[in-house]
């Protein structure tokens, strides 16, 4: 057998293949495979092969190409669904392997998709991309989607899926040059628990690092990718690092001076490939063997282990036959079953937030007449992992196939204005080649479409060529040319700022003045025209009239994906835009028999309509059947299911900063959130009504390594057929560490025919009960009680248990007398987190902070040893009180690494509370030592 037939031989093992490809390859072949651009090596039969892609809710062919669109991330979260997330993953990886075959097998089946960033904050620009704030759910629905994409073939991959961004991801400002602080109980029962399932169960073969640092260390090099995601979670395929991270190493985090520098170390850590330019990557391996940064089995290692996966996937195998995903049909792209599941998938995913004395659903025979009024109303906009759909039906669209006979008027609820120069005649209009000019008056050339989406952003859309104004590439004027608003750059967002005085000064997408020059609205770099701004028609008012005149009003607002939050880009605050707001009020006022739709990639502080509107629904964006879904739910056809993945707080005000990581001292999500909440996590209510029967828990104990089931019967009371979601949550009290006022640990999605019983049982592992036990860096079942909560949200529970005794460890003191790591502290207080010594945490404080062990054993006599650094920083020692006075003082000035000892006025044995305060130090570790 030749040196191509045994490496394209699927009768040989796999390692008896692999063996052979690595050994024949040369060093720079092997560097040739080292990037996201792989090379061809036609002397061992490898084409050349792009890896990545996106497919977050569908696969995106961003020339184009269409694909089955479904909801976005947040959206498929809110179905709570693992057996839907199961199958849409499925109808992913089959468009997968068509798109494939349709790029001539050249890319399209290592795509970086699912997002599993934790959702600790409603401002990240991308919430729209993952599956909430919680870990267990997140870790559940991701899972599924994994196992779908991948097949369930022993040894052939559908699709290679890349969970994403490894970890602690959730800020846009500051991704890409800052570090965010996360202790230890934090990082373990809250980030990594939620990318674990991936791995251990759903058997993910690729993944994909942050941009951000944790602790001091960029994700493309920290430790956790070898010592977990491998050795701990077995992960058995390749890793990649974010878009462009190697020269963003150096370019913005600057923490390394030099590509290979980077690469070296990214490499050593754990990555395989690098999404970076092909010959920036190449360049840099080539120079890091020449500085011997790295060895020739550096990068043998990550070569085998992308040609391993890329062996699952069918790609060397001179006879295909064996593979079930090879050629798969083509016309399953965009098919009619996929159509059918995106449109369950988006009837699923909608959620009822409110539904006084029943407003929905609304009868059809009984309507006369019917606004829809909105900014979201006649679109299904596309976020950026968002695919070309086949088709899209507009909220609009879909109530238009839904009424026959029901006069229904339109309006989206924007002013029709004409821009006009202070202090002159003449108007802005578009002449012949629609380019936004300053010329005479004529209304039909000047009127826009004024799209005020918030935060002082505006795009217009000109009434004459029914295209978006955009800032042109090569030039810094504006024509009327573009088609929909979606970029990287949104070159069609224009500033609005106004002087109060009914003047107005406009600004480009990214900060620059408009000015006049030559007779053409221009892009300047230092000097505003001021505008003055006429409307020709009220778009308010327009729909107030429309909404008057009608039986119900449905009002549909939300986010544009593109504006106000998306990938660089945070929310400013959680309100819906003035504008937005000032529309809702104005229908109501006018006609108070109103549904409210947001539509949204993220939540919103909603209070007045809250307070006011009878009924309101949720929907993410994307999918492609999402007008339909919305009308099947207002008519009733779609009895609403979802729940919500996030808490909708009421006000950004009570938040932390967003770039504060803890979630037990920031309060927030609906484990820690005692206030401030407008919708609570899990919520969604349905048009009828399922009682809880008989629920049983078959335990009255719970030790480590046993599983506790609870059994209920449901009952269909109404006569709507309902999916009904069963939350479990557990709350535990007593023990050494402070625990979530509840967490969810068991759910399922139940669909019941009117008036069906069925009974339903649950298993809760105990390891789901553990915390991490910051004093042996494990985790640990603790001795203690747990009651579990069912119920239909976060915060409406039908069923409480007796208390449960938790069989676990007795935790009462801690001993010192090891070396300690700082960042085993109990509790603290304006510190962070950044890198020490051999890349370990330290705890920094630049200004005054604590850290906090309680329960310490201490010996009479003991000293304190601190591994300490720090010019003229000083440490203060307190024992139990922090108001006392301290016990020792410390002055610390060495930018070295250094062990202090601080005598203790330690008299007895007995437990003590230790707190140190640091000032302008940094403390790798303590322990206390024999007198």
């Amino acid at each position: 057998m030749s040196l191509i037939e045994k490496i394209q031989s699927p009768s040989l093992s796999l390692e008896q293949r692999l063996t052979t490809l690595m050994e024949a390859l040369t060093l720079e072949e092997k560097i040739s495979l080292l990037s996201t651009s792989q090379s061809a090596i036609p002397r061992l039969g490898i084409k050349e092969y792009a890896v990545g892609g996106e497919a977050a809710h569908g696969v995106v062919d961003r020339e184009g190409g269409k694909a089955t669109v479904f909801p976005q991330p947040i959206g498929l979260s809110s179905t709570w669904n693992k057996a839907l997330m199961h199958q849409v993953g499925s109808a992913i990886g089959d468009e997968a392997r068509v798109f494939y075959q349709l790029q001539n097998e050249k890319t399209g089946l290592t795509l970086w998709a699912p997002t599993i960033d934790m959702e600790r904050d409603p401002r990240w620009g991308r919430t729209e991309e993952a599956y909430g704030e919680d870990p267990y759910l997140t870790g559940q629905l991701s899972k599924e989607l994994i196992k779908g994409m991948q097949g369930d073939d022993p040894f052939y991959v559908k699709l290679v899926a890349a969970p994403k961004h490894f970890y602690g991801n959730n800020n846009e400002k500051g991704r890409e040059d800052t570090s965010n602080s996360i202790d230890l109980r934090n990082r373990k029962e809250y980030y990594l628990k939620a990318f674990e399932p991936a791995f251990k169960e759903a058997k993910a073969l690729s993944m994909m690092t942050a941009y951000n640092g944790v602790n001091g260390i960029p994700c493309m090099q920290i430790h956790e990718i070898e010592e977990i995601v491998r050795d701990e979670w077995n992960m058995d395929g390749f890793i990649v690092s974010d878009g462009g991270a190697l020269t963003l190493n150096v370019d913005e985090y600057q923490y390394y001076h030099t590509f290979e520098e980077a690469l070296a170390d990214a490499l050593i850590k754990g990555i395989d490939c690098f999404v970076d330019r092909k010959e920036i990557v190449e360049e840099a391996a080539r120079n890091a063997l020449d500085r011997e940064l790295i060895q020739p089995d550096d990068i043998d290692r990550a070569i085998r282990r992308m040609l391993r996966v890329r062996f699952r996937l069918g790609h060397f195998d001179h006879d295909p036959s064996q593979n079930p995903y090879h050629n798969i049909p083509l016309d399953v792209m965009c098919s009619k079953e996929h159509g059918k599941l995106a449109r369950k998938a988006t009837d699923e995913s909608i959620v009822l937030l409110k539904n006084d004395q029943q407003f929905l659903p609304l009868q059809k025979n009984k309507l006369k007449k019917l606004a829809v009024i909105g900014p979201t109303a006649n679109d299904v906009f596309r976020d950026w992992y968002t695919g070309y759909p086949p088709y899209k039906v507009t909220p609009l669209a879909g109530i238009e196939n839904y009424l026959s006979d029901v006069d229904i008027t339109y309006h989206d609820g924007f002013d029709r204005i004409i821009w006009q120069p202070n202090e002159s005649s003449n108007h802005v209009g578009l002449n012949e080649e629609n380019q936004w000019v300053v010329m005479g008056y004529d209304e039909e050339s000047a009127v826009l479409v004024d799209e005020d989406w918030g935060n002082g952003w505006h795009v217009f859309k000109s009434v004459k060529t029914n295209r978006y104004l955009t800032q042109t590439d090569k030039a810094s004027t504006f024509s009327a040319t573009k088609d929909e608003v979606f970029d990287w750059f949104n070159r069609e967002k224009i500033s609005v700022q106004t002087n109060g005085q009914d003047l107005y000064s406009l600004s480009s997408w990214n900060g620059y003045p408009l000015t006049i020059a030559e007779g053409n609205v221009v892009v300047n770099e230092t000097e505003h025209t001021l505008f003055k701004k006429k409307i020709i028609e009220n778009g308010i008012q327009k729909a107030a009239d429309q909404a008057k005149e009608s039986d119900v009003a449905i009002v549909y607002v939300g986010n544009h994906p593109m504006i106000n939050g998306k990938e660089t880009e945070d929310r400013e605050d959680i309100k819906l835009a003035d504008y937005q707001q000032r529309l809702v009020q104005a229908v109501y006022q006018a006609n108070p028999n109103m549904i409210l739709v947001v539509t949204a990639s993220y939540p919103f502080a909603i209070n007045w309509e809250q307070d006011n509107i009878p009924a309101i629904l949720y929907s993410s964006h994307g999918s492609q059947e999402l007008g339909n879904s919305l009308a099947a739910t207002i008519f009733g056809e779609n009895n609403p299911s979802g729940k919500l993945s996030m808490t909708w707080y009421r006000s950004a005000d009570q938040l932390p900063d967003i770039t504060d990581y803890d979630i037990r001292k920031g309060k927030r999500t609906y484990q820690y959130a005692d206030s401030n909440i407008l919708y609570p996590f899990g919520h969604g209510l349905s048009y009828g009504t399922v009682t809880y029967q008989d629920i049983t828990v078959d335990k009255l104990k719970i030790a480590k390594n046993e599983e506790l089931s609870i059994s209920l019967t449901l009952k269909n009371e109404s006569n709507f057929t309902q999916a009904e979601v069963v939350q479990v949550y557990a709350t535990i009290t007593e023990g050494y560490y402070s625990k979530a006022n509840k967490q969810l640990v068991a759910f399922e999605k139940v669909l019941l025919v009117p008036d069906e019983e069925r009974r339903v049982t649950l298993s809760i592992d105990s390891d789901q009960l553990q915390v991490f036990d910051v004093r042996t860096n494990q985790f640990v079942l603790e001795q203690g009680t747990v009651r579990f909560l069912i119920g239909q949200s976060s915060e409406q529970f039908v069923f409480t248990s007796d208390p449960i005794a938790v069989e676990g460890e007795v935790i009462t003191e801690r001993s010192l007398a090891e070396t300690t790591p700082a960042e085993n502290y109990d509790d603290y207080e304006n510190i962070t987190l950044t890198k020490g010594e051999m890349e370990k945490p330290c705890v920094t404080a630049e200004q005054q902070g604590w850290i906090l062990f309680q329960n310490v054993q201490s010996k009479p006599n003991a000293k304190l040893k601190v591994r300490v650094k720090g010019a003229a920083g000083q440490i203060h020692v307190f024992f139990n009180d922090r108001e006392a006075s301290p016990v020792a003082v410390k002055s610390i000035d060495s930018n070295q690494w250094t062990d202090e000892i601080i005598e203790l006025d330690l008299a007895h044995s007995d437990p003590i509370t230790m707190i140190l305060e640091i000032d302008h130090l940094s403390i790798q570790s303590v322990q206390l030592v024999e007198g």
